[in-house]
């Protein structure tokens, strides 16, 4: 009796020590799934709620660039449309420069020069930036496997960082204020000459348009240098836009 006593107890303990961490481990990951989704809702409820983030399918915005590393300042003009289509002008006081993503193909022109196919980092600029304007949209449709990163700070304001993966392997890791919920800085990873190399954009200055929130200052980041500071000065909500303005022939000024 006494040796099958001790038997049980060793089964128990063995019970114990093998099975309890893989019962926490499972209890940690629901605590982080029912944490994002917690998150994602207060993110989406910040910038107006499911119905009016569902409702932008397009924009339009005007505003003024100061480009870093080109020492230079200019107009900027971007048309935004889904799905996958994007137009960017820049017109500095020495130089300009459009780019535009139409599915999965990039083009760029730069002083007025014909359009050409990029690859690359160029091509990847357009991609993530593309993405960041549709993030909340993907949030709510979810083609991303979303897990938590951790705690940080944007501006001294502090964050918690969230990794976002979708079937296309992009990675991008998204910053949200604790405070608001609104997303303050979105980080996105690419290999450019079998270097790994990031872009960002961090978003500030929100004001309401059309029932949801809009960033008017957008400071991007390559590699973690601060290359250009865009000001908006106008969004159009759900304009009409036509396809032919991302056609890889048109080069019409906007």
């Amino acid at each position: 009796m006494k040796n099958q006593t001790a038997h049980i107890f060793y089964v128990l303990v063995c019970v114990f020590f093998v099975l309890k961490p893989e019962v926490l481990f499972a209890e940690e990951l629901t605590d982080e799934a029912q944490h994002i989704t917690s998150i994602i809702n207060k993110v989406i409820d910040a910038y107006g709620g499911k119905k009016v983030v569902e409702g932008i399918h397009s924009l339009h915005l005007k505003g003024e660039i100061q480009a870093f590393m080109r020492h230079d300042n200019g107009t900027y003009e971007l048309y935004f449309k889904r799905d996958r289509k994007l137009r960017v002008e820049t017109k500095y006081e020495h130089s300009s420069e459009l780019r535009i993503l139409n599915g999965d193909r990039g083009y760029r022109s730069d002083d007025g020069l014909p359009l050409e196919e990029v690859s690359g980092p160029k091509y990847y600029s357009m991609l993530y930036q593309y993405k960041h304007l549709d993030i909340l949209h993907d949030l709510l449709r979810g083609p991303y496997r979303i897990s938590y990163a951790g705690k940080s700070s944007v501006d001294d304001n502090d964050v918690e960082v969230f990794r976002l993966v979708d079937k296309e392997a992009t990675i991008m890791d998204v910053f949200i204020d604790v405070h608001n919920f609104l997303i303050v800085k979105v980080t996105g990873y690419f290999k450019a000459d079998d270097k790994k190399t990031d872009l960002s954009q961090e978003f500030s200055d929100f004001r309401k348009v059309d029932g949801s929130l809009f960033p008017f200052r957008i400071t991007n980041y390559a590699a973690g240098m601060k290359i250009a500071q865009t000001v908006i000065d106008k969004y159009f909500i759900n304009p009409d836009i036509a396809d032919s303005l991302f056609g890889p022939t048109n080069t019409q000024s906007l």
